[in-house]
């Protein structure tokens, strides 16, 4: 009866967690590999480590850990606690860190990764007794490969799910101690798109020389910290993890500290070991990780990403996915160039007009699309041209007889990629811009014939003496504010009056009085979305 008390008493207080901290199973249904482990998660309170640890962990999970309303910065860590692959030190290498961090407005997720089986109600002492045999080192290798997947899975579930804890898909990165710091280093190896950390931070790792893999190009920046004194003589493991990305002209920061121990975690022994959280929160803020992006938290939704065009010409893009993306099935893509006043590097202000439209509801579910954003750097423009700024308004020269700017055809082979990669219907291709994106629209259109289903450029132009037949397979909708002062309503006037001429199908709507925003205008229009929609590229 005692030892039932015991264990209802310790399963009460480690389940029964606050209210904001959400325990998320990490699959769907039984965990691939394990799918006939008959055994029960548990804990223990009362062991040689002297503190709580969970055991027997058959259903890996992440319980969140939230900062208050309005002080998330866009950032999450994964945290996976150590417990040498047969229990967790859930508290000081896990909970304790978590609670820590969402202070500094990190969202944590603290793994429960799977571990090998405890026969009694003790994993610390079967550690000790174990430790150095050969039992041990057979049952933690059969455990090993699942706990990295569980690692791996974890960083997919949290960019998967990045929105629902307004969180960056481009700000996750994966933190762990001794073990748990093996499935952090192991994440840094063999990576793919969705489960790659954008950084990394293996306190006191398991991670020998014979588990590396190849430093890519991208690898992600490296906080590492350690114990010289560690009983495990683990430090050395962390100062070659370290000089190993250096070695590769990759980012880390080494912390070795003179005492400390092996597990030191949150534990106050009232030595400098003690603050390595602080230099943690340091280097967090060095990297730009602690500071609040200024965005839309709904912005959230477009995925941030670059694609390498050249070298030395990366074009940032943001893509926004259908709700419940299926691969199976063909989407509708649409690519949007935005305007000059967007232009830049941070891959955020080419969502100021028109990202909105597509996150709206109603449009989520009538207009199921992949949406591309691409971001013109500050010093070019999407279409040739040239310009004089001395006269209102602003008089364009648009050149389509020699190479197109380099970015304008970044941006269409991006499409050309997404449609090989991505599940798009190639029928249903589109492109809207505005202002400068309104003229890269109809160059677009003239220098990828036959690619865009419809085109709807806005407050734009074109070439007029250029553009000829290979256009009338595209739809246009066109846009223009009757007393823009930016770009004369002209060149929209005259674009129509040519593409009639050349019997495409075209559509034309000037709004009297509105100066240069006619995009609002046009946003507006109930049925821009519709009229997109319902046309097919021509064969």
């Amino acid at each position: 009866m005692k030892n039932s008390f015991f264990l209802f008493f310790s399963l009460f207080f480690a389940y029964h967690l606050p209210a904001q901290e959400k325990v998320l199973p990490l699959y769907d249904g039984a965990a691939p590999g394990s799918e006939n482990w008959n055994w029960n998660e548990a804990v223990n309170d009362q062991n040689s480590w002297q503190t709580r640890v969970v055991y027997n962990v058959v259903q890996p999970s992440l319980t969140v850990f939230q900062p208050e309303p309005g002080k998330a910065n866009g950032t999450a860590v994964i945290i996976c606690p150590g417990g040498a692959f047969y229990a967790l030190s859930i508290n000081s290498e896990g909970f304790d860190v978590a609670s820590w961090l969402a202070q500094k407005g990190v969202t944590c997720f603290v793994l429960k990764y799977r571990l090998a089986h405890t026969a009694g109600n003790d994993p610390t002492a079967e550690v000790a007794a174990k430790m150095g045999k050969k039992e041990f080192e057979e049952e933690t290798g059969k455990v090993l490969p699942l706990a990295i997947a569980d690692g791996r899975a974890a960083v997919a579930y949290v960019r998967k799910h990045a929105a629902e804890y307004n969180v960056l898909s481009n700000r996750i990165g994966i933190m762990g101690f001794s073990a748990g710091g093996t499935l952090a280093s192991a994440a840094l190896f063999g990576y793919n798109k969705e489960n790659k950390p954008d950084f990394a931070a293996p306190v006191y790792p398991y991670f020998p020389k014979e588990m590396y893999g190849t430093v890519a190009a991208t690898a992600p920046p490296l906080f590492i910290t350690a114990a010289s004194d560690d009983q495990l003589g683990l430090a050395p493991h962390s100062v070659d993890l370290y000089q190993h990305w250096v070695a590769a002209k990759q980012s880390a920061e080494l912390h070795l500290y003179a005492k400390g121990g092996h597990g030191f975690g949150m534990r106050k022994q009232n030595l400098p070991s003690d603050n390595w959280i602080d230099r943690f929160a340091d280097w967090l803020d060095q990297q730009g990780l602690l500071k609040r992006p200024v965005f839309n938290p709904a912005f959230v939704l477009y995925e941030r990403k670059e694609f390498v065009f050249a070298e030395g010409k990366t074009l940032p893009y943001r893509i926004l996915y259908p709700e419940n993306y299926d691969k199976t099935k063909k989407y509708p893509l649409l690519l949007f160039l935005h305007g000059a006043g967007e232009r830049g590097t941070d891959n955020e202000k080419q969502l100021t007009h028109g990202a909105k439209l597509f996150l709206a509801d109603e449009n989520r579910k009538k207009f199921p699309a992949i949406v591309l954003f691409p971001q013109c750097p500050e010093e070019s423009f999407w279409a040739a041209s040239t310009i004089d700024r001395t006269v209102q308004p602003v008089q364009f020269k648009l050149d389509y007889s020699g190479e197109a700017n380099w970015p304008l055809t970044a941006a269409n082979e991006l499409v050309k990629k997404i449609m090989s990669e991505e599940a798009v219907d190639p029928a249903a291709v589109y492109i809207t811009g505005l202002s400068m994106g309104g003229m890269g629209s109809f160059e677009s259109v003239f220098r990828y014939p036959g690619t865009y289903a419809a085109a709807l450029p806005i407050c734009g132009g074109g070439n007029v003496q250029e553009y000829d037949k290979r256009v009338s397979k595209t739809a246009f909708w066109v846009f223009h504010g009757a007393a823009d002062v930016v770009v004369d309503v002209k060149m929209s006037r005259d674009m129509v009056d040519k593409l009639k001429k050349l019997k495409a199908e075209v559509k034309y709507s000037e709004y009297p009085g509105v100066n240069h925003n006619s995009w609002d205008n046009a946003f507006a229009e109930p049925d821009y979305l519709d009229w997109m929609l319902k046309h097919k590229r021509k064969k």
